[in-house]
């Protein structure tokens, strides 16, 4: 068991994001209309839409994990098929192409069912955009768990994202992120890193998600001989 104050072979750098979307000039005016463009889009509008958008600069707060999912309920009224498009978890996937036949295959299966295509309310068109993501390293650094959690607490959201979000795509053949990399590389505590990946990054603000992984770190700064820190 290594102590809390032990020292990383290597620090933690925490970085900032800044993700900027970029209008594509495709729009969706109906159901049908969504579905087609999301067969010609790139990849990286796909991944602005799914979460990065979370991120981008001045979104509002939505209730639902993706853009898809909050037209389907705001624009086209239409709760169940916000509900289903909510369940898609990209980071669940091996690549975008997967990502995009799921989505298309669930809009497929839900139009035949309809008896007329569902429309957007006037003015509630869903917009297409690509993204430009800038990653900056920042001055906050972390060497042992106890100034990871002070550098936590310093780091604005972007960087939460960064991280834990972004980082569950950039990683996935790994199946991990930034934060729990750095931990199992450094001090390999399999029960903390564990508690951390088993974050559902949807049901959670990053705020949350922040106070989260700050609470499952100091369950073991408090008591190093305990194994597993408990799960809220």
């Amino acid at each position: 068991m290594v102590s809390p104050d032990q020292p990383a072979p290597n620090p933690f750098w925490f970085s900032e994001c800044i993700v900027m979307p970029m209008p594509t000039g495709k729009a969706a005016v109906n159901l049908r209309d969504l579905l087609q463009t999301l067969r010609e889009v790139n990849e990286s509008t796909l991944s602005y839409h799914l979460w990065q958008s979370r991120m981008s600069i001045a979104h509002p707060e939505v209730e639902y994990p993706n853009d898809f999912a909050s037209w389907a309920a705001n624009a086209l009224q239409d709760s169940r098929l916000a509900e289903k498009l909510s369940v898609i978890d990209p980071f669940g996937f091996e690549n975008m192409e997967q990502i995009r036949e799921a989505l298309v295959d669930l809009l497929e299966e839900y139009l035949w069912d309809l008896p007329s295509v569902p429309w957007a309310r006037p003015g509630f068109q869903f917009y297409f955009c690509d993204v430009s993501t800038i990653v900056l390293r920042s001055q906050i650094v972390a060497r042992t768990l106890p100034e990871f959690c002070s550098g936590l607490m310093k780091v604005g959201q972007n960087s939460i994202y960064y991280h834990l979000m972004d980082a569950r795509w950039r990683l996935r053949s790994l199946k991990t992120d930034d934060f729990s990399h750095w931990i199992k590389e450094s001090f390999d505590l399999p029960e903390l890193i564990s508690a951390i990946q088993g974050i559902d990054i949807w049901f959670y603000t990053l705020d949350e998600i922040r106070n989260t992984i700050l609470e499952f770190v100091n369950q073991y700064i408090e008591k190093p001989d305990d194994n597993a820190p408990e799960r809220t």
